[in-house]
């Protein structure tokens, strides 16, 4: 299966990042924020055919560390304004040391630029990821790495 165009990049403390390689590297991740744009993308990639991934950062300064496919996100609000989203991944695979700086991957163009960069043909500026926009989830472009890697992990399909 090929990867979806756009990714979700979260951030896991160094904890939590061991308990999951510890319990072989699949795993859920939690949050308190509604993860509602996320739960539509994920769908939009299964409507597409196409997986998508979710590449999780850890650190001071955070860097990219490990890259997975969502297999679920579910949300739920739990009372008025209190909400609990979990993402469910399969294995993780580790991020190539020449691609661990957040900035490595860019964050997703508004719909509009996306729209007129197919149309007419006008590249949008692109913004690298910083701390500033990963949290509660990023939404970015797919970076190549992992398009290659999900590609052949597939045979090319």
């Amino acid at each position: 299966m090929n990867s979806f165009p756009f990714c979700i990049c979260v951030t896991v403390s160094a904890k939590a990042l061991s308990a999951i390689l510890d319990n072989g590297g699949r795993g859920t991740y939690g949050d308190s924020h509604p993860w509602l744009i996320a739960e539509e993308l994920l769908q939009a990639a299964r409507d597409a055919g196409a997986t998508l991934p979710l590449l999780l950062a850890t650190g001071t300064p955070l860097e990219l560390v490990h890259w997975g496919a969502i297999r679920a996100i579910d949300v739920g609000e739990l009372h008025k304004g209190t909400w609990e989203s979990r993402c469910e991944f399969d294995q993780l695979h580790t991020v190539n040391p020449l691609f661990t700086s957040i900035d490595s991957v860019v964050l997703r163009p508004g719909a509009e630029e996306l729209r007129r960069e197919e149309l007419e043909g006008v590249r949008p500026w692109r913004h690298p990821l910083d701390e500033r926009h990963i949290r509660p989830y990023a939404i970015c472009e797919t970076p190549a790495f992992i398009a290659v890697a999900m590609h052949e992990k597939t045979g090319g399909e």
